[in-house]
Protein backbone atom coordinates (compact mmCIF):
# COMPACT_ATOMS: atom_id res chain seq x y z
CA UNK A 1 0.00 0.00 0.00
CA UNK A 2 1.38 3.24 -1.38
CA UNK A 3 0.82 6.71 -0.12
CA UNK A 4 1.73 9.87 -1.83
CA UNK A 5 2.66 12.70 -0.04
CA UNK A 6 2.94 16.22 -1.56
CA UNK A 7 5.11 19.27 -0.15
CA UNK A 8 3.65 22.60 -0.24
CA UNK A 9 6.08 25.52 1.78
CA UNK A 10 3.73 28.10 1.71
CA UNK A 11 0.84 26.08 2.44
CA UNK A 12 -1.42 25.98 5.73
CA UNK A 13 -0.60 22.38 5.95
CA UNK A 14 2.59 21.98 4.18
CA UNK A 15 2.79 18.33 4.15
CA UNK A 16 -0.64 16.38 2.55
CA UNK A 17 -0.78 12.87 1.81
CA UNK A 18 -3.39 10.71 -0.67
CA UNK A 19 -5.24 8.94 0.31
CA UNK A 20 -6.06 10.48 3.43
CA UNK A 21 -7.47 7.51 4.85
CA UNK A 22 -5.32 4.39 4.06
CA UNK A 23 -7.48 0.79 4.30
CA UNK A 24 -5.78 -1.67 5.60
CA UNK A 25 -6.60 -5.48 6.08
CA UNK A 26 -6.04 -8.22 8.36
CA UNK A 27 -2.49 -9.97 9.10
CA UNK A 28 0.68 -8.04 8.55
CA UNK A 29 0.43 -5.45 5.86
CA UNK A 30 3.37 -2.63 4.69
CA UNK A 31 2.06 0.74 4.45
CA UNK A 32 4.89 2.45 2.29
CA UNK A 33 4.85 7.09 1.93
CA UNK A 34 6.31 8.15 -1.04
CA UNK A 35 7.10 11.66 -2.69
CA UNK A 36 3.96 12.30 -5.16
CA UNK A 37 5.15 13.50 -8.39
CA UNK A 38 7.19 16.77 -9.13
CA UNK A 39 7.80 17.86 -5.80
CA UNK A 40 10.50 19.69 -4.16
CA UNK A 41 13.05 17.63 -2.83
CA UNK A 42 12.56 16.08 1.17
CA UNK A 43 12.99 13.22 2.99
CA UNK A 44 11.19 11.49 5.31
CA UNK A 45 11.65 12.37 8.83
CA UNK A 46 8.92 9.83 10.81
CA UNK A 47 5.45 8.79 11.36
CA UNK A 48 3.71 9.77 14.84
CA UNK A 49 0.53 7.99 15.27
CA UNK A 50 -1.62 9.15 18.25
CA UNK A 51 -3.18 6.18 19.37
CA UNK A 52 -1.56 4.30 21.39
CA UNK A 53 -0.55 1.53 22.15
CA UNK A 54 -0.88 1.09 18.05
CA UNK A 55 -0.45 -2.29 15.64
CA UNK A 56 3.01 -0.46 13.36
CA UNK A 57 6.91 -1.03 13.22
CA UNK A 58 8.78 1.96 13.75
CA UNK A 59 8.96 3.38 10.99
CA UNK A 60 11.88 2.38 7.90
CA UNK A 61 12.99 5.58 6.44
CA UNK A 62 15.56 5.46 3.09
CA UNK A 63 17.06 8.65 0.78
CA UNK A 64 17.44 6.02 -2.41
CA UNK A 65 14.88 6.18 -3.21
CA UNK A 66 13.00 8.46 -1.08
CA UNK A 67 10.37 6.39 1.06
CA UNK A 68 8.86 5.75 4.60
CA UNK A 69 7.29 2.40 5.05
CA UNK A 70 6.13 0.86 8.39
CA UNK A 71 4.26 -2.50 8.67
CA UNK A 72 0.72 -2.81 10.46
CA UNK A 73 0.18 -6.06 12.10
CA UNK A 74 -3.48 -5.72 12.29
CA UNK A 75 -5.41 -8.15 15.22
CA UNK A 76 -8.21 -5.83 15.71
CA UNK A 77 -10.99 -4.75 12.91
CA UNK A 78 -12.53 -1.15 12.80
CA UNK A 79 -10.16 0.89 14.37
CA UNK A 80 -8.58 4.47 12.78
CA UNK A 81 -5.16 5.22 13.74
CA UNK A 82 -4.51 8.98 13.17
CA UNK A 83 -0.94 10.06 12.21
CA UNK A 84 1.36 13.05 11.66
CA UNK A 85 4.19 12.74 9.18
CA UNK A 86 7.07 15.28 9.44
CA UNK A 87 9.49 15.29 6.23
CA UNK A 88 13.03 17.81 6.15
CA UNK A 89 13.44 19.89 3.21
CA UNK A 90 16.31 22.57 2.70
CA UNK A 91 17.15 22.09 6.41
CA UNK A 92 12.86 22.81 7.52
CA UNK A 93 11.24 20.36 8.86
CA UNK A 94 7.26 20.45 7.77
CA UNK A 95 4.67 18.26 9.07
CA UNK A 96 1.01 17.32 7.88
CA UNK A 97 -2.03 18.23 9.91
CA UNK A 98 -2.02 18.29 13.77
CA UNK A 99 -3.24 15.13 15.37
CA UNK A 100 -6.38 15.06 17.02
CA UNK A 101 -7.80 13.22 19.76
CA UNK A 102 -9.54 10.18 17.76
CA UNK A 103 -8.60 12.31 14.65
CA UNK A 104 -10.74 15.08 12.55
CA UNK A 105 -11.89 15.52 8.99
CA UNK A 106 -8.39 15.69 7.10
CA UNK A 107 -6.25 13.96 9.51
CA UNK A 108 -4.52 11.27 7.55
CA UNK A 109 -5.10 8.10 8.68
CA UNK A 110 -4.93 4.48 8.54
CA UNK A 111 -8.23 3.00 8.89
CA UNK A 112 -7.89 -0.92 9.81
CA UNK A 113 -10.64 -3.40 8.20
Amino acid sequence: MTIKVSLDINATTPVTVNPDTEHVNNGNQTVTWVPAANQPNFTFVGVTFSTSPNPFSPPTITSDPVQMSVTDSNTKSGIDYPYQITVLSNSITYQSAKLGIGGKAGDPMIHNN
